[in-house]
């Protein structure tokens, strides 16, 4: 059986995903907009001009 998770979607553009210990935090014009808890999401999925830090992709590989 497979636990559902969430989809984190990101639509606006000049958005910066990073990573905050095992948080994911979402920033527009470096104003935070949300912060989640990375056990809670499944999946990031990005839209137009975004940009992810390099801890957040490692998060990302790490949890699969």
């Amino acid at each position: 059986m497979k636990k559902l998770l969430n989809v984190l979607y990101v639509a606006t553009e000049e958005s910066y995903l990073s990573r905050q210990g095992d948080t994911i935090c979402v920033r527009v014009g470096g104003k935070e907009k949300v912060r989640v808890p990375s056990h809670t999401i499944e999946s990031i999925i990005c839209f137009g001009n975004t940009s992810v830090s390099t801890p957040l992709l490692e998060l990302c590989g790490e949890k699969g």
